[in-house]
């Protein structure tokens, strides 16, 4: 029988795989403000639960997942020379053009935000944690990290030059991440729209979704403050 396991300490309390949950496994207790496991016989193992979760507290045992695969020198020098033809339509190649991209980009993420939270309301951080996570899947990369600090190094080189991360960690549970240069805040700014709404919501959780994936971990957000020049999010981290 598969065993469910919710890490209370993690969890931030919002619903989100009690409404989820095709077998209705979860009860959210009002009191404690946590789910649950009241009908664990129930779970055949679809994980829609701990995906959806945005602190990634809930965890399952025997159940058979998909193998990740890492992408390693030879298959980069590989791929390389198999599309070494190949033009790519539509990548911007001088800073004008790349100025226009980043514009139709951000007016798209206006877009996607606004549909997002009129049609999902609360469960916009965990849209933004899923991408997050399957960036962490996707992206090439040549080995697994040894470490959450690894994976913080990682994310930094990763995520330039759109976003200029600037994460402080000590090793432990405490995590504070500044962001100076931003797409999203000259977005804003540019669209008058007031910063820390939909777009910092989403952007914060598909860093904290990238970083759980990568670093086996699980992020908790304490304290959001967006700023002018410089945003900042204080973070607990609960390493595996």
């Amino acid at each position: 029988m598969i065993k469910i396991t919710i890490d209370e300490e993690a969890c931030v309390g919002c619903t989100l795989c009690v409404d989820e949950c095709p077998t209705d496994v979860f009860e959210f207790d009002e009191e404690k403000r946590i789910p649950r496991v009241v009908k664990e016989k129930e779970c055949f193992g679809c994980l829609s639960c701990s995906e959806i979760c945005p602190a990634s507290a809930i965890t399952h045992e025997d159940v058979i997942q998909s193998e990740e695969y890492y992408h390693d020198m030879d298959n980069i020098k590989l791929a390389s020379r198999l599309a070494a033809e190949v033009h790519l339509p539509n990548s911007p190649s001088d800073d004008k053009h790349k100025k226009a991209a980043l514009d139709d980009l951000g007016i798209r993420l206006l877009s996607v935000a606004s549909v997002f939270r009129q049609t999902l309301g609360g469960s916009l951080p965990a849209v933004g944690t899923m991408a997050g996570r399957t960036l962490a899947t996707q992206l090439p990369r040549y080995h697994v990290p040894e470490d959450f600090g690894e994976a913080l190094k990682m994310a930094v080189e990763q995520f330039s030059p759109a976003w200029n991360l600037k994460p402080e960690y000590d090793g432990s549970s405490k995590l504070d991440i500044k962001v100076g240069k931003c797409f999203i805040r000259e977005l804003c700014k540019d669209e008058g729209i007031e910063l820390g709404g939909d777009l910092c919501v989403l952007f914060y959780n598909y860093i904290a979704g990238y970083l759980g994936k990568m670093g086996d971990a699980r992020l908790k957000l304490l304290q959001s403050t967006p700023g002018d020049k410089e945003c900042k999010y204080n973070v607990e981290v609960f390493t595996k």
